[in-house]
């Protein structure tokens, strides 16, 4: 039990086992420079150095090389500059684009320099050999894995997962009918209003939706009915979700989704070869959920009754 709690908070603790690495290693490089020469700051280094290297290079060459924020070598360039190190520049042939490169004071600074850097680099290389890991390999995969997905989408990620999860979904029954008229009603007026063909099929969904083959779709959470969706027949291989809504104090519970995958999966178990539905291009957020789920914008002009400009998105089920 010990073990396993103090494993979980390994995990929980992982950035802060690498920024307190971080930490100590560059106190103690801090301390040994300091007892060289008080007035230079370490840190200032990595920039110093790939600027020996390269001559010249805009800020968002350094953040990218040396993989620290904008805002970070902004912060170091304006320190270098007033210790006299670098000097800034216009491009030659983009007047917009601004370059740092050494002083004379900045490259004899680094020459003086030159010994203790190549001790710290040694140790640096010493220490990761003893580990019997290629620690920058390992540094870079993360790097990497992080640019493909961060942090905080990795964890919005699993926060949908788990509040998707809490969310039941129930087909029709006579008891929720009036759920499906009143959560539509409060989603049409608040973005556009109820439409004749809307009522139309509000009103008697049962001879309407259920009788032809389609399905009507509850969200349920903590008991409360919070959204619903139809799956409409519209002939052998296709369904057309419709009527889509989830009361706005609900929103960001992941019901959309569940409910638009209740309708896929209807569609696909009826052996739809499409799931077609209709929109508007002030729904922003279910415009991208859509194609989160594989519907694509049909390119033809919408022939319908409706007064609210649509189009059309489809799915290919198979």
């Amino acid at each position: 039990m010990i073990n396993e709690t103090f494993t979980e908070l390994k995990l929980f603790s992982f950035g802060n086992s690498l920024k307190k690495l971080g930490e100590a290693i560059q106190r103690d490089i801090t301390e040994v420079c300091k007892n060289r020469d008080s007035s230079f700051d370490p840190k200032l280094f990595p920039i110093l150095y790939f600027l020996q290297k390269f001559e010249k290079s805009t800020v968002q060459k350094l953040a990218d090389y040396l993989q620290i924020t904008h805002p970070a070598v902004i912060q170091i360039l304006n320190k270098l500059k007033e210790l006299n190190l670098i000097e800034t520049m216009s491009g030659l042939q983009d007047k917009r684009q601004t370059y740092s490169k050494l002083t004379k004071m900045g490259e004899g600074l680094l020459n003086n320099w030159h010994e203790l850097y190549s001790d710290i680099k040694n140790v640096n290389n010493e220490i990761i050999e003893e580990s019997g890991y290629d620690v920058f390999n390992m540094i870079n995969s993360i790097y990497n894995l992080l640019k493909q997905k961060n942090y905080k989408q990795r964890l919005d990620e699993k926060v949908k997962k788990r509040i998707m999860q809490q969310v039941e979904i129930i087909t029709y029954n006579k008891k929720y009918r009036e759920y499906f008229k009143q959560l539509n009603y409060e989603w049409l007026e608040q973005y556009f209003f109820v439409e004749h063909e809307d009522d139309k099929l509000l009103n008697d969904p049962e001879k309407l939706i259920i009788k032809k083959g389609g399905q009507i779709f509850f969200a349920r959470l903590n008991n409360k009915i919070i959204g619903t969706c139809a799956a409409i027949k519209i002939d052998k291989y296709t369904y057309e979700l419709s009527k889509m809504a989830v009361t706005k104090k609900a929103q960001g519970k992941q019901a959309g989704k569940k409910l638009a995958l209740s309708v896929i999966g209807f569609a696909f178990s009826k052996k739809a070869k499409f799931v077609t539905l209709l929109t508007n291009k002030k729904l922003f957020a279910a415009i991208n959920l859509y194609k989160q789920l594989g519907f694509e914008i049909e390119p033809e002009e919408v022939k319908s009754n409706f007064e609210r400009e649509i189009f059309r998105m489809t799915l290919l089920l198979q």
